[in-house]
């Protein structure tokens, strides 16, 4: 991030704390219930924002060579990422053309090949099929050039990867990142590589995690014991780049920098500088490290996180213990603090008996998040 972004950032901030203010959105936001829990809102959810429209497949690290791949699903349909030997970066859909199983779950690197555990079909990694062992005459008939892997549209820029679930439209990666680009590509995004993930699954709307992201108001009570200890939850400052954002949690310690000269002030050791590249992906900066949240929902009620930690190095025997102990850090506040509260919500809003929810004026990114998604859904994005 450029120093003078960061400055500009850290005097906002200053400023709101030395005046007991924080950034206001024009209006609060009053959310109907039906927006975390109405089937058919799932449904367009998952045919304009998960299918038609590009989604965040990983950053350009984590498929850098030849045979890394990544795999995900996306609206329901499985999805792959590649590198191929000549160096292109190609997406295919995750079925195999004999039975349709996965062909490939999670993620790999140097792979010669895509073999399917079931009955070991095997892909090259350009998609077109190489092998059908101990078939035998099984498949008589059928022509091996039309059984390749159905491809899918990819693109990349600033760093991260983008893939296109359904439809045959080229991926603008440069728009879907769009002013969000002069940050990522000063962080050098690209340049990070995955250390380890985590995924778990949990009973509720797949917006109702994203939220927890998306406001500090909750710092100083749900993680009391936690980060409480170190960040502030107000003020509370972001920027909206189209349905994209940025936003910063920042520690406690900031405040002392204005008791410093101007030349000693930086934001990136004293703050968590997120961005959302809609509609699912949360970019997680701290010190020393990227966190890629995905929400992938499989229903109305139901959401596959994986949260993989991606580092400007690749780790070694000395710094191991430190990112273990970051990924455990990231594990407890979100597993063990962030994601029960959306599920105890779901819960409330299932009932019936809960009409709608409150977005406080103070909940900027938040309200911007919700905003965005509805311009979304009705083609004004």
């Amino acid at each position: 991030m450029r120093r003078e972004t960061q400055v500009e950032l850290i005097r906002e901030l200053l400023d709101h704390h030395a005046a007991g203010t924080t950034q206001l959105a024009d209006d609060m936001l009053v959310l109907p219930a039906e927006v975390y829990t109405s089937e058919s809102h799932w449904q367009a959810e998952r045919e304009v924002l998960f299918r038609r429209r590009p989604v965040v497949a990983c950053l350009a690290g984590a498929v850098a060579s030849a045979g890394d791949y990544v795999s995900l699903t996306a609206g329901g349909v499985p999805v792959v990422v590649v590198r191929g030997d000549d160096g292109e970066l190609r997406g295919f859909r995750n079925v195999c053309r004999h039975r349709a199983s996965s062909v490939v779950s999670g993620c790999g690197s140097g792979a010669s090949s895509l073999r399917c555990p079931f009955h070991a079909w095997t892909y090259r990694l350009d998609g077109s099929l190489l092998a059908r062992p101990q078939a035998g005459e099984g498949f008589t008939g059928t022509d091996e050039s039309e059984l390749g892997l159905a491809p899918v549209p990819v693109g990349e820029a600033c760093g991260v990867v983008f893939v296109r679930p359904e439809g045959d439209d080229l991926v603008d990666a440069t728009g879907l990142v769009g002013d969000a680009s002069h940050d990522l590509d000063d962080f050098a995004v690209g340049d990070y590589v995955p250390f380890d993930w985590w995924e778990s699954s949990w009973p509720c709307n797949w917006k109702l995690l994203v939220d927890t992201f998306l406001e500090s108001y909750h710092v100083f009570s749900l993680h009391r014991t936690t980060v409480g200890r170190y960040y502030l939850s107000q003020p509370m400052t972001y920027k909206g780049y189209g349905p994209n954002l940025r936003f910063q949690t920042c520690q406690k310690s900031i405040l002392e920098l204005a008791e410093a000269p101007e030349k000693e002030w930086d934001l990136l050791s004293r703050a968590t500088v997120e961005y959302l590249i809609s509609p699912n992906t949360i970019l997680s900066h701290s010190v020393d490290h990227f966190a890629v949240y995905q929400f992938l929902p499989t229903a109305v009620d139901h959401t596959e996180v994986t949260m993989t930690l991606y580092t400007p190095e690749p780790v070694t025997a000395r710094t191991r213990p430190h990112y273990e102990r970051t990924l455990e850090l990231h594990q407890k506040v979100g597993a063990g603090e962030d994601f029960p509260q959306a599920v105890k919500i779901q819960q409330s809003l299932s009932s019936g008996l809960i009409s709608e929810t409150l977005i406080g004026r103070h909940e900027v990114a938040l309200n911007h998040f919700h905003h965005a998604l509805d311009q979304l859904l009705n083609g004004k994005n």
